[in-house]
């Protein structure tokens, strides 16, 4: 079901008020970016190389999917909760030159609003990434090794998309490193 390069090899365990759920967690190696000059680092992200060039993970992943047949966005949900922005790319010179490139596919578009209003009329603990393939949907969720870690927003997200009919094969934490 998830790209050759996305594969889960465990699974990560998260507390939620539906109990224990198991998500499928994947450990890929990127690129880390070494000419970075005049590049936005959107608050310090680290930059990977991604199309030959210094992106984010969150791209990173996207091209994975893509590689793999699937379509895909970047959501960013911060500060856009009610309306966020979906992306493809990362524009070097910071988020107010990214281009927003909408999805098409109604059923996508509907699936988010009704996980959006399951979530208190809010897109806040999207998972960074989108994708879908002919009728089935995926959610990822870019984290660093030894970095980050789910936030409580993430988790209420993924108990709406519960309660909207998603499972939880349709979330995949990407815990990445650099090589």
């Amino acid at each position: 079901m998830h790209p050759p390069a996305l594969q889960p090899t465990d699974v990560l365990v998260v507390p939620s008020a539906l109990g224990e759920l198991k998500i499928p967690l994947c450990r890929p190696l990127f690129i880390k970016a070494s000419a970075t000059d005049g590049v936005h680092t959107f608050g310090g992200k680290d930059l990977l190389v991604v199309d030959s060039r210094p992106q984010f993970a969150e791209v990173a992943i996207l091209r994975a999917f893509e590689e793999a047949g699937w379509q895909g966005r970047w959501l960013e949900t911060y500060p856009y909760r009610k309306n966020p922005r979906l992306w493809k790319a990362w524009h070097p010179d910071g988020p107010r030159a990214q281009v927003h490139v909408p999805i098409a596919e109604t059923w996508v578009i509907e699936k988010l609003n009704a996980i959006a209003a399951a979530n208190n009329n809010s897109f806040s603990g999207c998972w960074d990434v989108v994708a879908w393939k002919n009728d089935h949907l995926v959610f990822a969720e870019s984290k660093k090794q030894k970095k980050d870690r789910m936030r409580g927003t993430q988790v209420r997200w993924l108990e709406a998309a519960l309660r909207c009919g998603c499972a939880v094969e349709d979330f995949l934490v990407v815990e990445w490193s650099t090589a």
